[in-house]
């Protein structure tokens, strides 16, 4: 066979093959979308040890610690006017090293965003947040610091808020003052963006 037709051969069959097989170049993901329900304190008030932070990736509250990782901080304070309010911070918000953005959306209902935007994310200033607000986060996680493409090494989260308790915290009258109920889902693989259920296909 000549060469030329040869090399043009092998081609076809390579083509066939990835057809056949899909892309070796592909990547998949390997782990579910995550639901859990959290509870975290308002950092000004939190008891001591409670949890005001909140690891996107597990995912799981924790204290605002330097000991710690965690993507947002949640807080209640008052507004420019007097009238408290709930926040939430990113990690550069509060001199940690953590990135971590975040977008308020206050306009869709949890259920129906189906994956998240990839830029636009604030990751530096404190956001309020009101009850029924979905925050769409975009962490840079260190389960994912191996891979080489910068895209892929952040995973994406979304969060409604459920409640805010705006009562002070009491250790025996009010141990529920203070805190946010939040529920989350996560996407843990990494650089995937899609937030249907099941294993994600992008």
């Amino acid at each position: 066979m000549p060469a030329r037709l040869l090399v043009l051969f092998v081609g076809i069959i390579a083509v066939f093959s990835l057809s056949a097989c899909g892309n070796p170049f592909a990547v998949n993901a390997t782990s579910e979308n995550i639901d859990d329900t959290l509870v975290v304190y308002a950092l000004s008030e939190a008891p001591l040890n409670a949890p005001t932070a909140l690891n996107t990736f597990i995912p799981v509250a924790v204290r605002t610690d330097p000991s710690q990782n965690y993507d947002l901080v949640f807080d209640i304070r008052p507004d420019s006017t007097g009238t408290p309010t709930a926040y939430v911070l990113p990690p550069r918000a509060v001199a940690n090293t953590a990135s971590a953005g975040i977008i308020r959306d206050s306009t869709q209902a949890f259920e129906d965003i189906k994956q998240a935007p990839v830029n636009g994310d604030n990751d530096s200033t404190i956001v309020p947040i009101k009850k029924g607000d979905v925050l769409i986060v975009q962490s840079q996680s260190f389960a994912c610091t191996q891979e080489l493409v910068t895209a892929r090494q952040f995973i994406y989260s979304k969060i409604v808020i459920d409640s805010i308790n705006f009562t002070p915290y009491d250790a025996f009258t009010n141990p529920d003052g203070s805190t946010i109920r939040l529920r989350i889902r996560v996407d843990p693989n990494c650089g995937f963006i899609s937030f249907l259920d099941g294993l994600p296909t992008f």
